[in-house]
């Protein structure tokens, strides 16, 4: 008897910005083609990249060969006007060492939260987060009995756009990030993490339990870079005979160490001049490293292709890709190298011993160790026999490993595994402990909410009668508060002003 797999709803959600750059918007783009390719309906609620809209965007089968295409969209101004003016006068009144900084990221998400309450999340199956910020608020607006899976993309802290503000580790603003990672993590049913080096940051310095998360690596759209592993670059990119050439596709940014590259080429430009390197992606740093390479003396051994689209018919004319990240989670480079045969020398940082077995299918150096990584150039530049060894291997792991099919299959696994555990549910142990009235409450929760008013605990000042305000009113749970009362227990733990 053929098995009948049940079809789901799915929402996907972020808090940021959809359609952006970068692997985010890649991610969930194919992770929702290979969800949608097993029947499943998958709609995306995001900001709109100006983020002063959200929207949910739906597209639903009509026939064999058409789907029809529907979406909606919340304002941001008229919420985010009464948040700030709630909150601004609550937080100098009671908590006035809380820094700006904290207190927008506090108001920004209450008005996503309540934005995607007007959305009516009953009529899903599933909800599916990718970043902390959408998690917690989901968690805290979705009707109980929908489950919720995370999909952790990386940490906070690491975002340079989150580390240039936080300063110590002694701030509140460190403290606050803390919450945000650990809240997010287990405001959910499952998270899911690429690479188990991620899983031990999440439990060893955000205190989240190993339990509540599962390793489910990324994947590659198989088909689509084969395809285009066929084709000859373009713009045209000659390669001399005999020139040896090792590709860096990485963005020209801090955290992916060209400057580790180019002391490496320096060393190995002592012993040899048979090589050239093409630096694939632009980015922040280029005329720092362009300088770099000139003063290094090697301006002449160093090519800076910039941003390319043919990235993987650029691999066809490469002999070693080489990525010398300071920090990464799950390169997608590494995938792409594996899959197309190639030889691949990496940092052994952050998740990348996982992608990589050292000797195998690929080398590794420790991570800022411009010699040893000069080391490994020279090894696979000397041995033929390495080089195949290396290559072989690196394709057989590749195309077993990465195909965006397993990955859509082991996403699918684990609704399945969610969904029959919520159906014979085991005592929860992450419910949160009874925190107390902190400075300012002025109500007590009721099992109804009466009001739109009632969502704040304190005493608001704004008039919230509203058709809006009362829509949101009744979509909310009868637990929801403004503020969410376990960040408010962090930002109540210290006085001390942040600088």
């Amino acid at each position: 008897m053929q098995k009948v797999v049940r079809t789901m709803r799915i929402l996907f959600s972020t808090y940021w910005g959809i359609p952006q750059a970068g692997k985010l918007n890649t991610s969930i783009h194919l992770l929702k083609k290979e969800l949608e390719r097993h029947g499943h309906q998958v709609d995306l609620l995001a900001h709109h990249p100006d983020m002063q809209q959200i929207y949910l965007v739906s597209r639903q089968p009509k026939g064999a060969f058409t789907k029809v295409m529907s979406g909606q969209s919340v304002d941001k101004a008229k919420i985010k006007q009464v948040i700030y003016s709630e909150l601004y006068r609550y937080y100098q009144k009671y908590l006035p060492h809380v820094h700006p900084w904290i207190r927008w990221r506090e108001i920004e998400r209450y008005t996503f939260e309540l934005a995607v309450s007007l959305f009516h999340l009953d009529g899903y199956d599933m909800i599916h987060t990718h970043d902390v910020i959408s998690t917690r608020a989901l968690w805290r607006v979705k009707p109980r009995h929908i489950p919720l899976i995370f999909q952790n993309h990386g940490l906070l802290a690491n975002d340079r756009t989150i580390a240039d503000h936080i300063g110590n580790k002694e701030s509140l603003k460190w403290k606050y990030v803390v919450a945000e990672e650990y809240y997010g993590a287990i405001s959910c049913n499952q998270t899911l993490v690429p690479a188990k080096w991620l899983l031990d940051q999440l439990n060893h310095h955000y205190g989240v339990p190993n339990e509540q998360c599962k390793i489910i690596p990324y994947g590659l759209d198989l088909d689509q870079f084969l395809e285009w592993l066929q084709y000859e670059p373009y713009p045209v990119v000659q390669k001399k005979p005999d020139q040896y050439v090792i590709s860096c596709p990485a963005s020209l940014a801090p955290r992916n160490g060209h400057k580790i590259l180019i002391e490496a080429l320096c060393v190995l430009a002592q012993k040899r001049n048979d090589f050239i390197c093409w630096l694939i992606g632009d980015g922040e740093m280029r005329h720092e490293l362009e300088e770099h390479c000139a003063k290094q003396g090697i301006a002449d051994r160093v090519v800076f292709l910039g941003h390319r689209a043919d990235v993987p018919s650029l691999y066809n004319k490469t002999d070693v890709i080489v990525l010398p990240s300071l920090e990464d989670l799950q390169p997608s480079a590494i995938m792409e190298a594996q899959i197309a045969g190639k030889v691949i020398i990496a940092s052994d940082s952050g998740g990348i011993p996982e992608m990589i077995k050292h000797g195998d299918t690929g080398l590794l150096f420790p991570v800022s160790d411009s010699e040893q990584l000069a080391e490994r150039l020279s090894e696979v530049m000397n041995d033929s026999d390495l080089r195949q060894h290396l290559e072989r291997n690196a394709k057989e792991w590749g195309v077993h490993q990465w195909p965006s099919k397993v990955w859509g299959e082991r996403v699918i696994n684990v609704y399945d595994q969610v969904l029959k555990a919520l159906q014979s549910p085991a005592p929860n142990t992450l419910q949160q402990p009874h925190l107390g009235i902190p400075h300012g409450f002025t109500k007590k929760r009721s099992l109804r909410r009466d009001s739109a008013a009632s969502m704040f605990i304190f005493r608001v000042q704004s008039q919230l009668h509203e058709k809006e305000w009362d829509d949101m009113s009744r979509n909310l749970p009868a637990h929801y508060s403004i503020p969410d009362l376990s960040f408010l227990k962090v930002l109540t733990e210290t006085n001390h002003f942040d600088s």
